[in-house]
């Protein structure tokens, strides 16, 4: 299989990590670890993009230097992901040499051959997107969107990169590989933005007005525009990360759709065609959350800590929430009830009660051991496993084809499957008739069966509770690459002794409160 370079948005340092962010990670470290278990080498890169107005803003506000402010918020970040089992395999942040390196590399050589150019900006800019606007962006009655903030009027000398020159190669790409796009119909909203002529990008701010970022390498009175430093962040990430341009190679990114058009969906193609660079493989464009169908907004109290819920859930029911709740590249309502009723339902009465319950019958009747069993061929069990492995291949389908949610819907089957089977052989009857020993054997590894064949999945979306499920199963918890065979039925399950069987999702607090009234 070829190679995955798999990246995240970088996020900017100038806040607490949302429930977006949070999402955006577990949905691309998920990606990341169900490549590797298919047998791809992977490379998952995440990071913050530590420069611009805003954080010399709010670093001044802090009484703070702005590295200052910026090494404070990236301890948020980090600690959440690892809270939440995101492991990338390299966290960039903008403020590292290797990433300045690259950035002035990239500009000298975009200066050097005329694609980028002097000349003077008057108009108007919002502070808080930090970006230029035109009369285009302007509402019917002349005001500017909520959304820009603060809007002043500026005249100044700044460098652009000649946009306009690639925009009839880009809208040919786009009509030629829609698929570049993941959903399609996002493809559509850039096809539109190509609509009209593209205005030439400002990719520079005069220090006089904004210090904080990186220099131009051709005037040292220049400062680089955030946006054109922040998505160079996949070419320094890329290979071994040392911030070499010939490193690059075509990246699946996963982005929010808020950063489609113009930066992902328009400049960042650009500039690697520009630079001769290949084009990336894929975006990967999921949507917003809300919350009782509002945005959510700090302003609004209208706000979601992912912290706060892996800490009261844990962490992989809000990994199996996020991915099971949301259809990639479409927006979803949060609910906490939801998440609870998920944890309480799919997990642990479905997935963990399977464990607890075939675990226990093993420890009971077959001395902790797994038993031997017929050939599904010539037994009950042959139906039973035609329809475990079959949900196995229609969960392989959908996440190949970036579907998470309905993916997982066909993994349960599986888990649904055993329950059921279990309530049907009645294994708890089979063993007080000794004549029915080998029925009662092949119930109980069909029961350990399913569980292995799921926890070895399952573990790209739950990390941590695959694990020690596979070690009560009596394995070592490690997930490897699949065989060449796979899905086949686990063949070496006879005589393997159990580890200790214990809850997978244990009662929460206000669950054990309810069950004393």
């Amino acid at each position: 299989m070829e190679n995955l370079f798999l990246t995240t948005a970088i996020d900017y340092a100038n806040a607490k990590p949302h429930l977006g962010h949070a999402y955006e990670k577990v949905l691309t470290d998920t990606l990341a670890r169900f490549a590797r278990r298919r047998g791809q080498s992977v490379r998952f890169l995440s990071g913050l993009d530590e420069h611009g107005q805003k954080v010399q803003q709010s670093a001044t506000k802090a009484g703070k230097s702005p590295q200052e402010f910026v090494d404070g918020i990236s301890q948020f970040f980090l600690k959440l992901w690892k809270q939440l089992r995101v492991e990338p395999d390299d966290f960039l942040r903008t403020t590292e040499t290797r990433h300045r390196r690259i950035v002035q590399e990239v500009l000298t050589r975009l200066h050097s051959q005329g694609d980028i150019v002097k000349g003077t900006f008057k108009g108007f800019y919002s502070v808080r997107a930090e970006q230029f606007l035109t009369e285009k962006e302007r509402q019917a009655d002349g005001s500017w969107p909520e959304i820009f903030g603060e809007v002043v009027e500026l005249t100044e000398e700044n460098y652009f990169f000649k946009l306009s020159k690639h925009q009839d190669w880009l809208k040919e790409l786009y009509q030629k590989q829609p698929s570049l796009i993941f959903p399609e119909f996002r493809t559509k909203e850039v096809l539109g933005a190509l609509e009209k002529p593209l205005p030439d990008l400002c990719i520079s701010r005069p220090k006089s007005r904004l210090a904080w970022g990186i220099p131009l390498p051709f005037d040292e009175n220049q400062v680089t525009y955030v946006w054109f430093d922040a998505l160079l962040n996949y070419v320094t990430g890329a290979g071994t990360g040392k911030g070499e341009l010939a490193d690059w190679t075509p990246a699946v990114h996963v982005i929010g759709k808020d950063i489609l058009v113009p930066a992902h969906g328009i400049y960042w193609p650009c500039m690697l065609h520009a630079l001769g660079l290949p084009m990336f493989a894929k975006l990967l464009v999921h949507g917003f959350w809300t919350r009782k169908s509002e945005k959510l907004s700090k302003s609004t109290g209208n706000i979601v800590d992912p912290e706060e819920l892996a800490l009261k859930y844990g962490s992989d029911s809000f990994r199996y929430y996020v991915l099971r709740e949301m259809a990639l590249g479409h927006d979803a309502d949060f609910d906490e009830e939801s998440l609870a009723a998920r944890r309480k339902g799919e997990l642990a009465h479905e997935l963990g009660n399977l464990l607890q319950r075939a675990g226990s019958m093993v420890g009971r009747y077959r001395e902790g051991k797994i038993p031997s069993a017929p050939t599904p061929a010539d037994s009950m069990s042959h139906d039973f496993r035609g329809t475990v492995l079959g949900a196995l291949r229609k969960w392989d389908e959908l996440m190949g084809a970036d579907q998470m949610h309905l993916a997982l819907g066909e993994l349960w089957k599986g888990v649904q499957a055993g329950n059921q089977m279990i309530e049907t052989r009645a294994p708890w009857k089979l063993a007080k008739d000794p004549a029915k020993a080998g029925e009662l054997d092949a119930t109980l590894a069909d029961a350990m069966g399913v569980l292995e064949l799921v926890f070895e999945e399952v573990a790209c979306v739950l990390p941590t509770t695959a694990a020690a499920g596979l070690v009560q199963l009596g394995l070592s918890g490690a997930i490897e690459v699949r065989g060449a065979d796979w899905p086949q039925w686990p063949q070496a399950q006879a005589g393997r002794i159990l580890g200790k069987i214990e809850p997978l999702f244990p009662l929460l607090e206000d669950e054990k409160e309810k069950g004393k009234v």
